[in-house]
This record gives C-alpha cells, structure tokens and sequence, in this order.
C-alpha cells in the first residue's frame, strides 16, 4: 500500500512541484519526531496540545498526497473532540506518520 500518491499532492498544490517540494521538505522536517511528541503530549494527558498536533498534521496531510493520513487525522480527532485518548488509533496515526515521511524521503 502507498500511502503518498505525489499526484494527489499535486492536484491540491496547483501542478507545482517547486511548492510540493518546499511541503513536502517542510512536513518531514516538522513531524520527523512525531513519535516522541505525540507521546509527551499523550504521557501528560495534554488533550487540546495533542488535537492542535493533530489537527495540523491533517491540514497538511492532503497537501503530501497523503488520504490515508487524513484519514487516520480524522478519526484521531473525532476522539480526542469527546476527550478520548485511545492508545490503538494514536498508535495507528503515529505509524502512518511515519510511513509517510519514509515515503516522502523517496520521492
């Protein structure tokens, strides 16, 4: 499964690869240590820092050519919007964070 399709990125980045580029450097740049944020933020039971991490991955998420991010974006936040943390959905965003920056390294 891929979970960054460069066209989809495109199609939201007006067909400019310098501008998918400069997302794409910036995105990896930002989220390479998703892991240890998320779970800080987690491990303090820190709820509305935990949804603005959140939230802003999946604003950019499209802008990668990542659905499956967005996807997982989504959901993560529907929960957090009750003030759930469950542990199997942040572990599943955490990994499909870093499936898309892996991915994104190779394009």
């Amino acid at each position: 499964m891929t979970y960054v399709e460069k066209g989809v990125a495109l199609k939201y980045l007006a067909n400019s690869e310098n501008l998918f580029k400069s997302f794409k450097d910036r995105f990896i740049n930002s989220y390479k240590d998703c892991e240890t944020d998320i779970y800080n933020l987690v491990n303090s039971n820190n709820i509305l820092e935990l949804y603005r991490y959140v939230h802003s991955v999946k604003g950019v998420s499209l802008n990668v050519g990542s659905q499956v991010l967005y996807d997982d974006a989504s959901h993560v936040l529907q929960q957090l919007k009750k003030e759930e943390v469950i542990l199997p959905s942040i572990e599943r965003f955490i990994k499909t964070l870093r499936i898309v920056c892996d991915e994104l390294k190779e394009l």
